[in-house]
């Protein structure tokens, strides 16, 4: 964790001059929070955030959407998989775009996760015509264009909702190759059956929502 609290602040110092990195520890019992807590005496620009229990992806990761302040929030997970350095070329093309994704190309997951991957966001691409293949990878919004675009899904979709709306208003939405590392440590926690089940349901959702739009 330090590590990647590190290597993330040593990117942004060298593409901006002023920045905020903002961790939210989701209500872990290990030395998870201690470790951060330390990590706040040699990283000045962090800012720390912590759920008082387990509250699992969708609602953290609202929650760091909603605490974040400046015109460009980029979101990465803590498991170091995506290197800090990945930042670099979402950032230098960012100009004109509402949202740039990072395209983890070879995706070093397990394959069964990949295949499952590759068939939902082959799916959303077919139905709401999308630019983007890895749709749940980091992204690099602009704060504004994130911030008219809330979500009504509670479930893993909700940034797949996200960019199906900005993609809808035709603001620019770019995507470009990032590194991806294998996973060296941890369980992997992205989608369990019940977070499939749910993002399953708000998919159904906002899909007949999407069809009954008198716009169409």
């Amino acid at each position: 964790m330090a590590g990647v609290v590190r290597g993330h602040r040593d990117v942004a110092r060298s593409l901006s001059s002023t920045f905020e990195l903002i961790v939210c520890d989701d209500g872990s019992t290990d030395g998870t929070w201690a470790e951060l807590q330390r990590s706040c005496m040699d990283v000045a620009e962090l800012r720390l955030l912590r759920n008082p229990s387990r509250q699992g992806i969708p609602p953290t990761m609202k929650r760091l959407y909603a605490e974040a302040r400046g015109e460009w929030i980029y979101f990465a997970p803590a498991d170091g998989q995506v290197p800090a350095a990945a930042l670099e070329p979402m950032w230098a093309i960012r100009d004109g775009a509402a949202l740039v994704v990072g395209r983890r190309v070879p995706r070093r997951d397990p394959a069964s996760r990949v295949v499952m991957a590759q068939l939902y966001s082959g799916l959303l691409r077919r139905i709401f015509r999308l630019p983007v293949h890895d749709i749940d990878s980091v992204k690099l919004y602009r704060a504004e264009e994130l911030r008219s675009a809330p979500p009504r899904s509670a479930s893993n979709f909700f940034e797949a909702e996200i960019l199906i709306t900005l993609c809808s208003r035709r603001r620019t939405v770019l995507e470009i190759d990032i590194p991806h590392r294998p996973r060296i440590a941890g369980m992997a926690e992205g989608v369990t059956p019940v977070g499939a089940l749910l993002a399953m349901r708000d998919v159904a959702a906002f899909t007949i929502r999407w069809l009954l739009r008198p716009d169409r």
